[in-house]
Order: C-alpha cells, then structure tokens, then sequence
C-alpha cells in the first residue's frame, strides 16, 4: 500500500457551510404565517427564562491523500459551546468535543484509525466517490456532532435555549428548543412583494414568521436587522439575521419574539470583527477557542509528512 499526498492548495477548504439544495421559492412554499399578525415589522421582544447556549463547529481539510490511487481526504472538526448568563459568558467544558476523520473509498485503508505522532489520531470513514463527496461526508459529521452537543446540553440543563450559527436544515434530527440562523442570504425566500418588508426593518425589528417545507420537515422562519454602528458603508443585508425554528407553530411564534430580545444585544462591532454585525460576540469568541483546540494546521501536516516517509522506507 502507497499513501502519498496529493496536490494541496488551503483555498480547497474555503466554503465550510453544507452546500445549499437547489430550490426555488415555489419549492419551498415559504408563505406568511397569518397566526403571526398582519405582514409588517414586529418589534415584540420577550425574554428567555432559562439558560442560553451558542453552538458551533469549525471544519478544516488538512490534506488530500491518494492510497495507492484512491483519493481519501484528512478533516478536522471541533464543535464546541458558549453559554450566556445575565453578567458573564463562559466556554460549557463538557459540550467541546474534537474529532478527525480519515475518508476513503472502502478497503482501501486497512486499520480503523490512521496514528500520527503527538497522539493526532484519524478516525476511518469509508465513503464511496472523489473527494469532494468525502468533504461533504465530514461536513454531515460536524452535523451530527453539533446536535449531540446540543442534545447534550438540553440534558444537563433543562429549560435551554439552544442558538445554532447555521440554518437548522442542515442539521440532522428533532430541534425542539433549538433556533438556527443564517448571515449569508443566497436564496429568495419570500416573493417580491413579500420581501419589501426587509428594506422596511429597523434594528431590533423582524418580519412576521413564514412558513416553508424541505421533504417532510416544515420549518418556521423569520428575518430580522441587527444594530450597526456606524451604519454607512455597509450594504443592508449586511444588517439581516433569517432565524429558523423545528419546534410547532406556538413554540416558533414565541421563540421569533425571543430572537428580538437575544440577537440585536450580541451583535458585534465593525472595529473588532470584519464580519461585524452578523458573526456574533459570543460566536466570534468561540470561533477562536474552536481554532486553538484544532492546533496547528502546519505541525499536523509536517507530521503526516514525517508518517508518509517513514512509511515509505
């Protein structure tokens, strides 16, 4: 067996979100939920009475390999979560968790697992296809990961607000108790006369809930406008949070009025985050602590040289 690296450029790597399904507005029947009110901008923010908890992961492809020739890939992922009280943020210890995987077409890696030195380990995923369907493998990985945390978490502290960075439909399972949001907007999901409200919205203000189906999960959504300051010369869905929730229509209902009292407060400033308003303060924080427990991306890959000789003497 010969495992050597394959051609490497660190912009491979670049798009860390699940690549989108293809569909258009009629496909998702996003229609203006008439329990919410009349179709104008809501400003009804309430509180959550419990515990609130950010969760995110973070993805890196540290090199494409060949196994004799078949391509195989080496990922790491860490997902981790911050949890916010009324005077501190804090890291939750046991909700971090870090894996690294091995994807490769099945029996072309003989071992469960590929060691490299300093205890960097790599978890076999067997996955028919080129690399991209095993980059996409790993990604459904971070998912899964993701929820476990959140799982985790809504065990050890009932009453929780869970707050996923990312669309809830990309995530796998129930998401009671859970709100996903999306920063980046590459998809229409209201019809032109319904998205006029968007330019309509002051911060700290949503639009009413809407509706939409993926398969047979419907989902209950909702845009909102963070604060940002200044607010010139930034483009003005640089200002826009589109909220999901899984949960029934009474608990979506409830929790759009939550969104207004968490997200607008958290939101981060042009002068400490060029992502600024949208890559939120307790989200940016974890972000780097996520960076700092995936190590160096230069050290592994001078060890997985230094196994790749080694092996090849």
């Amino acid at each position: 067996m010969k495992l050597r690296l394959d051609t490497w450029s660190h912009e491979y790597a670049a798009p860390e979100q699940t690549p989108a399904l293809e569909q258009t507005v009629a496909d998702l029947q996003a229609e203006p939920l008439a329990a919410d009110g009349p179709w104008e901008p809501r400003s009804d923010a309430s509180p959550w009475p419990g515990p609130l908890f950010f969760v995110d992961g973070r993805f890196r492809s540290e090199a494409r390999l060949f196994i004799d020739e078949a391509p195989a890939l080496l990922v790491s992922v860490a997902v981790g979560a911050v949890g916010l009280e009324p005077e501190r943020a804090y890291f939750e210890p046991s909700a971090f968790v870090l894996k690294r995987y091995l994807l490769a077409p099945p029996g072309v890696w003989p071992a469960p697992r590929l060691e490299l030195e300093g205890g960097l380990v790599y978890e076999l995923l067997e996955v028919e296809g080129d690399p991209q369907k095993q980059r996409q493998r790993a990604l459904e990985r971070r998912g899964v990961l993701e929820m476990r945390v959140g799982d985790g978490l809504l065990e050890r502290h009932p009453g929780a607000l869970i707050l996923h960075d990312g669309p809830l439909h990309q995530l796998p399972g129930p998401a009671s108790g859970r709100l996903g949001y999306a920063k980046s907007h590459h998809r229409a999901y209201l019809t032109p006369a319904d998205a006029r409200i968007l330019d309509a919205l002051s911060a700290g203000e949503r639009t009413p809930v809407f509706t939409f189906k993926r398969g047979e999960r419907r989902f209950y959504s909702w845009y909102l406008r963070l604060p940002l300051d200044p607010e010139r010369p930034y483009a003005a869905a640089a200002t826009l949070l589109r909220v999901e929730s899984v949960a029934g229509e009474a608990e979506a209902l409830a929790l759009a009025a939550v969104s207004l009292s968490v997200f607008p407060r958290l939101a981060s400033r042009p002068f400490r985050d060029p992502r600024a308003p949208q890559n939120l303060v307790p989200v940016g924080a974890l972000e780097r602590e996520l960076g700092r427990r995936l190590g160096s991306a230069a050290l592994v890959y001078r060890r997985l040289l230094a196994y790749i000789e080694r092996e090849a003497v």
